[in-house]
């Protein structure tokens, strides 16, 4: 599964304490931090300011003043010493497990090595490049996240997988976004971050499922291309319409359809207005391809059937615009777009008319038709219409 943002632990570190220098002085670290001991839940998580004056009074040690910090932590981390002491088999793990790098001295600490995190949830890998799934095991969403500053957010680190070129197409967070979205999207983004590239009045749905933060706007969608400006899902369609192979680029069938065609039936606007009524026209302009979305043979023939709009007499009615000599003019229609033309008919409604062994004798070879080339480039072509006595120079 591709990575999301995790968000990076965002700790106050002490005020500059010296540990080696008291490691003799204090044998334990609970000695102090009395609210990491098992069932010490009420217990202050800083030392109490009057233990250190009783040692630096200005006659033992010189003075110092220092006082617990008051402020919430600066962090998105949902750890909870008590929580995990209960939730640990067996004997509870020494504050350096955590706290210290491996092989480093006992009082040698620091903030919590998230490598040691991941070892004891059994993530083998790299902190920004873990799965998904596991963002939500240690971190809180943004929104619950309330210490964290709009500058906290903007120094999130970005994961290997979104600076892949490809993370914004098919390949990337559209996929993460109707998969995981919840849990794990929400760890750094909410709405408002989407909204920088989905503005405008249909947003896809999924978005919705994320809580409302603008924190989120401080990390910049810096990679969506420079036409998806301001409100670009108002606008889109105008663009969409002009070149349709510039938005294949990046997107596929499925992500046009997760608003415009939820189902036929609730179609909210993808063709404009009265299209119906040129939709031939525009078929055989290639406007755009229809058969990205619709399977012509099935979609098609069901609407004209139900409509009335069926062809009775071979080409001379019907879906042929109704026009009552389509039969003269179908070979330039059929070469401008055949695509339309196979939705209904196979090859072989062409021989009662096409065929140099039989019927009509209508010539299909164009004027300037080389044979032997043809026949060079795909022999097997020629025996649908000459069957074996396909003719030689």
């Amino acid at each position: 599964m591709i990575s999301v943002l995790l968000a990076v632990s965002l700790i106050q570190a002490p005020a500059s304490f010296d540990h080696p220098k008291h490691a003799k002085l204090f044998p334990s670290c609970t000695s102090c931090h009395g609210g990491a001991a098992p069932g010490k839940s009420q217990a202050a998580m800083w030392p109490d300011s009057a233990s250190c004056a009783s040692c630096h009074d200005g006659t033992i040690e010189s003075k110092v003043t220092w006082h617990a910090p008051t402020e919430p932590r600066r962090t998105n981390l949902r750890f909870d010493h008590q929580a995990h002491v209960r939730a640990v088999t067996g004997t509870p793990p020494a504050c350096t497990a955590c706290h210290t790098e491996t092989g480093a001295s006992r009082m040698a600490v620091r903030p919590a090595v998230v490598g040691r995190c991941l070892d004891c949830h059994g993530i083998r890998t790299a902190h920004l490049v873990a799965p998904d799934s596991a963002c939500a095991t240690c971190h809180l969403s943004l929104a619950r996240a309330v210490t964290l500053t709009r500058a906290d957010v903007a120094g999130f680190a970005e994961p290997p997988s979104h600076e892949d070129a490809r993370w914004v197409a098919r390949e990337g967070h559209g996929a993460v976004v109707r998969s995981t979205l919840t849990a794990n999207c929400a760890t750094c983004h909410a709405r408002e971050f989407c909204y920088q590239c989905h503005a405008g009045g249909s947003p896809p749905p999924a978005i919705a499922v994320l809580a409302s933060d603008p924190r989120s706007t401080a990390l910049v969608a810096h990679r969506a291309p420079a036409s998806h400006g301001a409100n670009f899902a108002d606008r889109h369609g105008a663009l969409a319409g002009v070149n349709t192979a510039s938005c294949a680029s990046c997107h596929i069938r499925s992500d046009c359809l997760d608003c415009h065609r939820s189902s036929a039936a609730a179609a909210p606007g993808y063709h404009p207005a009265g299209f119906l009524s040129r939709h031939p026209a525009a078929a055989y302009a290639r406007e755009a391809s229809c058969s990205d979305c619709h399977n012509e043979r099935s979609f098609c023939a069901s609407c004209h059937e139900q409509s009335g709009v069926v062809a009775t007499r071979g080409l001379r009615t019907g879906y042929h615009d109704a026009r009552q000599f389509f039969t003269a003019g179908h070979g330039g229609a059929a070469r401008q777009s055949l695509e339309s033309c196979i939705s209904c008919h196979t090859q072989n409604d062409c021989l009662p008319c096409h065929s140099a062994v039989g019927a009509r004798r209508i010539n299909p070879h164009g004027p300037g038709f080389d044979a032997e080339r043809l026949r060079r480039k795909n022999g097997q072509m020629c025996t649908v219409c000459h069957g074996a006595s396909v003719p030689t120079p």
